[in-house]
């Protein structure tokens, strides 16, 4: 077994009590190295195991043990060899009881320029982070790094059916650059590796691995190259296939006249960030950011779509939102969550993540600006069962990857900002209900909201899009000192539009009652 350095073991974090079901737990930076939550394992007691990033690529990474009420027990820092450890994976052991396998690559260097990565290690933890046996894999001096720094990209895992696990990664050579795929034991032995020099460019980026055909073992891969997003199958041999190029594919066309010589509006794959989950033998489902195209008029905007693909990349079905006009090249609505937008719940629910108010995936590091977590449920047929909006204040949220639970409802894992000036970057993990709530009991509060109001600021009108759950019955308008300046009951909203054309500049206060008694309140502000 390799050296094991401890660097720091046991750090315990107490916070407030929280609800069974769902939570929030914000965990801030203990030795100065900015982290954020990635990848998630529940435990059999129905906690959780995540890993936490470190801001820059070759820093270390941090385990932390959560209970079901979102506390955190445990915390491990450590190195191997002298390596900073860079987890790329958490899963449940299928023939350990109580243990958890943690897959990462090991980082040498503390530079940019320097760092090396040519190491896979495969640790065994159980749920309080305790080490059972860890595995390292040399892949040889010829390689010199499996990430982007500047990105942050890491390989990606799927573990296969028989227990071992398939990778993917862009990988730096001393000459060149490849993507390389293997298959690995969970005792760290190779089975199979292949370097795929076809169609490589420096630019390349691993957008998502994911497996789409169980029984054939093939897999799916998003990639970014030069001029836009790829879809690539690759088949049990690693045999590498370039399918289609995503960017400006054809999600659907809509006819709102069909007799017109053309169709009124065609949505198409946008430019960046599409993340798949696999459905059955057959399709797989994709997402991304979006856009529009209305014939009639010339007319250009922004979407989000969620659609059922099969591997010929056929649209089998499709489901587009967030629809709004361009106001410049660059789309502010509900990116892709940076690493993992998807997952399939235990009844076959998806969960979709996305982020509102950013402009790239990485804003939050870059500029920050703030932001809101929207979370979807749709059913097999792409009918959306609930909408959930997350955030307060002007804060800043990103997440790295939505997982669902065996309760039925999902966690999310990524960063948190506090407004304002954004100094510090803590941990987010955010765990919701079936329902799409964060806390429940008499006393809690949720922070999740079942509609989402914009723009805000406003001139004239406040657009309110609610839950297809919910039903709204008034919306109120109050001063500051709380004066009753107008009231719109359900029966007089049109369209669900909020005309504050006759008020004058200045900061109110709406409050939004739904029919199940609920009450919500928003701060608005009148330019």
């Amino acid at each position: 077994m390799k050296k094991l350095s401890l660097l720091l073991l046991g750090l315990f974090i107490t916070l407030s009590g929280m609800s069974q079901k769902g939570f929030e737990t914000i965990i801030p930076t203990e030795d100065g190295v900015f982290r954020d939550a990635h990848h998630v394992v529940e435990t059999d007691n129905h906690g959780f195991i995540v890993s936490c990033r470190s801001k820059d690529v070759y820093d270390n990474d941090m385990l932390l043990s959560l209970s079901p009420e979102g506390e955190v027990n445990h915390s491990l820092i450590f190195q191997i060899d002298d390596k900073n450890i860079k987890y790329c994976g958490l899963y449940k052991d299928t023939e350990r009881e109580d243990e958890y396998i943690a897959i990462a690559i090991l980082s040498s260097g503390y530079t940019i320029s320097s760092y090396i990565q040519n190491e896979i290690a495969i640790l065994r933890i159980d749920a309080n982070l305790d080490i059972k046996s860890q595995s390292l894999c040399s892949l040889g001096d010829d390689i010199i790094n499996m990430s982007s720094w500047q990105l942050r990209d890491l390989p990606r895992f799927v573990r296969e059916d028989d227990g071992n696990f398939f990778m993917v990664a862009r990988c730096q050579k001393t000459d060149c650059y490849c993507r390389l795929y293997i298959r690995i034991t969970p005792e760290g032995e190779i089975v199979k590796i292949k370097e795929d020099y076809s169609n490589n460019t420096q630019a390349d980026r691993l957008m998502d691995l994911f497996l789409i055909n169980r029984a054939k073992m093939n897999y799916g891969m998003i990639m970014t190259q030069n001029d836009g997003e790829y879809y690539y199958r690759i088949d049990s041999t690693f045999n590498s296939i370039c399918v289609a190029r995503l960017t400006s594919l054809k999600i659907k066309t809509v006819k709102t006249n069909p007799l017109q010589q053309y169709p009124d509006t065609t949505f198409s794959y946008g430019p960046r960030g599409g993340k798949g989950l696999s459905f059955d033998d057959d399709s797989f489902f994709i997402t991304s950011t979006g856009y529009y195209f209305k014939h009639s008029n010339g007319k250009v905007g922004w979407c989000h779509f969620l659609a059922r693909i099969n591997d010929d990349m056929t649209v089998l079905d499709s489901l587009t939102w967030d629809c709004s006009m361009a106001s410049n090249s660059i789309p502010i609505n509900r990116l892709a969550a940076t690493v993992k937008a998807l997952s399939m719940g235990p009844d076959g629910a998806i969960f979709h993540c996305g982020i509102d108010g950013l402009q790239d995936p990485n804003q939050g590091y870059m500029s920050p600006t703030s932001s809101h977590i929207v979370i979807s449920k749709f059913d097999n047929d792409l009918n959306l069962l609930w909408r959930r909006y997350y955030g307060v204040n002007d804060n800043l949220y990103n997440i790295n990857g939505i997982q669902s639970t065996n309760d039925g409802g999902c966690i999310l894992t990524g960063y948190h900002a506090k407004a304002p000036g954004y100094p510090t970057y803590y941990s987010y993990i955010l765990k919701v209900d079936e329902d799409g709530y964060d806390a429940i009991g008499e006393n809690e509060e949720s922070l999740a909201k079942p509609y989402f109001c914009y723009p805000n600021p406003a001139k004239d009108n406040i657009y309110i899009e609610f839950s297809p759950d919910v039903n709204c019955q008034s919306v109120v308008i109050y001063t500051l000192d709380g004066h009753i300046i107008e009231t719109f009951q359900e029966t007089s909203l049109q369209n669900n539009t909020i005309d504050i054309s006759n008020l004058n500049s200045g900061v109110y206060l709406m409050k939004i009652r739904m029919t199940d008694g609920k009450e919500f309140s928003e701060k608005i502000i009148k330019e």
